[in-house]
C-alpha cells in the first residue's frame, strides 16, 4: 500500500486538477459568451434583406431600367434631374404603400 506522503501527493494533485478543470470551464464559458455576442449581429444582418425583399423586387428592375436608359443617350444634367424628379412622386407613394403594408403585417391579428 502507498505511504501517507504518496497519498497526500495524489490528493493534492487531484485537487489541483479539479481546480484547473474549473478554470478551464469558466474560460470556455466566457469564450462561448463572447462568440455569441460577436455573432449576434449576424441574425440582424440576415433579417434586413428579408424585410426589404418585396421592395427590392420592384426597385431592382427599375434601377436597371434607369441605368440602361442613362447609358443609351447622353443628356444634360438638367434633363437628368428633371427625369429623376418625374420619378420621385411615384416612388414616394410606392414607399408609403409599402410602409403601410409593413405596419399592417406587424400589427397583432386581433386588431
Amino acid at each position: 500500500m502507498f505511504g501517507r506522503k504518496k497519498l497526500e501527493q495524489f490528493r493534492l494533485h487531484k485537487q489541483a486538477l479539479v481546480l484547473e478543470s474549473s478554470l478551464n470551464r469558466y474560460a470556455l464559458r466566457a469564450e462561448l459568451q463572447e462568440l455569441r455576442h460577436a455573432a449576434g449581429w449576424m441574425n440582424n444582418a440576415a433579417r434586413v434583406p428579408r424585410q426589404f425583399a418585396p421592395l427590392l423586387v420592384i426597385l431592382a428592375p427599375l434601377a436597371g431600367f434607369l441605368v440602361i436608359r442613362s447609358l443609351r443617350r447622353p443628356e444634360s444634367l438638367f434633363n437628368r434631374l428633371a427625369s429623376a424628379a418625374k420619378w420621385t412622386g411615384p416612388l414616394i407613394s410606392l414607399w408609403r404603400g409599402y410602409a403601410t403594408f409593413r405596419k399592417k403585417e406587424a400589427a397583432p391579428q386581433g386588431q
